[in-house]
């Protein structure tokens, strides 16, 4: 599998994870507590998070 299908195939799992949910939780950055965190990268290991506002990078995110 390219690396395209590869990414393909990990926004499709984003989204089908998103509509499971029924609530949605906020995610915030355990460096400066911003609420500007996006998924940033995913797959066998789990989710990895980039905050936007301090740059953070990590699978540790705080959820409300």
């Amino acid at each position: 599998m390219g690396d395209d299908e590869d990414l393909e195939k990990l926004d499709e799992m984003i989204r089908e994870e998103e509509k499971k949910s029924p609530a949605k939780k906020v995610l915030v950055c355990p460096e400066c507590n911003s609420t500007d965190v996006v998924y940033y990268v995913g797959g066998e290991l789990g989710y990895q998070y980039r905050c936007k506002n301090c740059g953070y990078v990590g699978a540790f995110i705080l959820e409300k």
